[in-house]
């Protein structure tokens, strides 16, 4: 917020502009101040953990005289509150995206790492043709990649080569993608709740910069573990079923629809009573 835009409202505005700027220093405190507070370094000396000053408070205070002010007072004091309840949530939420993002990465990974190996032993093997000489090397190479499940695979009148089945790592990722949806599903129907409550009775920025800044994060995780599932299910080297296919699908967080219902938003506000 601008500085003369503070002294506009402190100098000029009405008694409800005052109190309106009185609790978006208080939101900022607790998004941008807080944040600012926890972080070392150059942060610190370039963002301020306030927007007002104690003095610009002090005359924000004594301003509120009417009764019809001290109620607006109030509600706003009771609204921040219930949003500060709920808060908490928000980030929980926003927190266990990195986690199932970095579950799926590292499912990713080990199936990369696994067709790698696959692909690189077979070049190998390849080159071989003496079948002694070639048994020995693939189980040698089944003893190597035990721990990775891999198999002997031979067709009638060929020599061997080796398989790690991507069943190694499916069901992890199957579940992990499980998790995933449905934590797309909760989280966007609590954001938009909550947003949904800030418009309506809440509306300060530094709270609604906040909730935005966390959904991009929870967006950018989903669109982050979609692009892990392209590379996961590339040049399977295995038969997948149609079923198979359908548990490696992620919701789009844009194409879920929720309903926030004003019992919803009452239940928020009841939370700072």
């Amino acid at each position: 917020m601008k500085q003369t835009d503070i002294e506009r409202v402190i100098k000029y505005g009405s008694v409800k502009e005052k109190i309106k700027l009185n609790f978006i220093d208080v939101a900022y405190f607790n998004t941008t101040g807080i944040e600012t507070a926890e972080t070392n370094g150059d942060a610190t000396l370039i963002t301020k953990d306030s927007i007002l000053t104690d003095k610009e408070r002090a005359i924000i205070f004594s301003s509120v005289k009417d009764p019809k002010d001290i109620k607006y007072w109030e509600q706003l004091r009771t609204f921040n509150k219930a949003f500060l309840m709920f808060k908490p949530y928000i980030t929980y939420y926003a927190k266990n995206f990195d986690y199932l993002t970095a579950q799926i990465t590292k499912c990713t990974m080990a199936r990369l790492l696994h067709k790698s190996y696959n692909e690189t032993i077979n070049d190998i093997l390849e080159v071989v043709e003496e079948k002694k000489l070639r048994e020995t090397l693939v189980k040698k190479a089944l003893e190597s990649l035990g721990e990775f499940s891999a198999i002997k695979y031979q067709e009638k009148g060929f020599l061997p080569f080796i398989i790690i089945p991507d069943a190694h790592t499916d069901g992890t990722i199957w579940k992990r993608i499980e998790d995933l949806n449905d934590q797309i599903k909760d989280a966007k129907r609590y954001i938009n709740t909550i947003n949904a409550f800030l418009k309506k009775l809440l509306p300060l920025t530094p709270y609604k910069q906040f909730v935005k800044k966390e959904e991009d994060n929870i967006k950018a995780n989903v669109e982050q573990c979609r692009v892990n599932i392209d590379h996961y299910i590339l040049d399977r080297n295995i038969n997948t079923t149609v079923e198979d296919w359908e548990r490696f699908t992620i919701l789009r967080w844009e194409d879920v629809e929720v309903e926030v219902t004003d019992e919803d938003i009452e239940d928020i506000k009841r939370a700072g009573v």
